[in-house]
């Protein structure tokens, strides 16, 4: 059994929709735009999730705005909306009460070092269900205290890991030594840093994450990747990923990310590469080139390190 609700849309259309009984209107028909509109931009935003919201194409979206596919937006900037543009309903989470109760999305605050394909892991959901419910892609770059919303868990929500301790204090003769439990982040480690390794000699290509070629920062994307973590496919965004390390006075540690700048502007980040110790580094190097090991460059030449918290 249905029953019908009236919406009065803008400029007096009237829009008459059937909602189930028991149930609820979840979002009302889209009017259009004739002409351009300006949108900010909010945390966890993506280009693709922006046109899919308002119903452009996502190249009639870059052209209007001068810019290209690889393009970082930031929360705060301003896009301008191509006219034709379908104007996004407000919607109602409601949840049904019939049959018992039934399991309901909840939020999560993004802390530093997060990334999505971690936080779909740790609560029970798909890489492609969390993405959805937030309208966002799985290249989107999350920031430290924007709200995710976290569906329905489908998936077991694994149990949490028990960190290393260390105890100072000497057990009694006769007593069981106490339990320890070895740290993930060096069987993370270990797999980063073997897959990186692996890589060598895979040619250089713009903007491939692999598998048979790579760029730069597709190398750091693949290699993430294999230890359950999303990282931006841009060096400049990598390098607001982690934690800052003062690379003149403490020594770079396996894993970090070492970022360097063109020869012809100094004040540009266009590099990144993977330490794999304190004096060596993996990257895929540029045009005509491959992936290669060999010596981080020099204090001076280094833009940026960051440090990344591994799961």
């Amino acid at each position: 059994m249905t029953r019908t609700k009236r919406i009065l849309l803008a400029a007096g259309v009237a829009v008459v929709l059937a909602v189930p009984m028991g149930g609820a209107l979840v979002e009302a028909a889209p009017a259009t735009t004739e002409t351009t509109t300006t949108i900010t931009i909010s945390g966890g935003d993506s280009l693709v999730g922006i046109a899919n919201r308002h119903g452009v194409r996502l190249s009639a979206l870059l052209r209007a705005n001068s810019m290209t596919i690889t393009s970082v937006i930031h929360p705060g900037d301003t896009l301008v909306i191509p006219a034709g543009a379908s104007i996004p309903a407000a919607s109602n989470v409601v949840s049904s009460t019939s049959g018992g109760s039934s399991a309901t999305s909840t939020t999560y605050t993004v802390v530093a070092c997060d990334a999505l394909a971690g936080i779909a892991w740790r609560n029970g959901v798909t890489l492609g269900a969390l993405v959805k419910a937030n309208g966002i892609s799985t290249t989107s770059l999350i920031l430290p205290g924007q709200t995710l919303t976290i569906p329905p868990a489908t998936r077991e929500i694994p149990a949490p890991r028990r960190s290393t301790t260390s105890s100072s204090s000497t057990a009694p003769a006769g007593a069981a030594a106490p339990e320890t439990t070895v740290s993930s982040t060096t069987g993370s480690l270990d797999t980063l840093l073997t897959y990186l390794r692996a890589q060598v000699g895979t040619p250089y290509q713009f903007f491939s994450a692999g598998p048979d070629t790579f760029d730069c920062s597709g190398l750091v994307v693949a290699g993430f990747r294999q230890i359950g973590m999303s990282m931006p496919h841009q060096s400049r965004a990598l390098a607001r990923m982690g934690a800052s390390v003062d690379w003149k006075t403490e020594s770079i540690a396996p894993g970090d990310l070492v970022f360097t700048s063109a020869v012809n502007d100094p004040a540009l980040i266009t590099h990144v590469g993977v330490a794999l110790d304190s004096q060596r580094w993996v990257h895929a190097v540029g045009v005509g080139k491959t992936v290669a090991i060999g010596s981080l460059p020099t204090s001076e030449r280094i833009m940026a390190v960051q440090r990344i918290t591994l799961p």
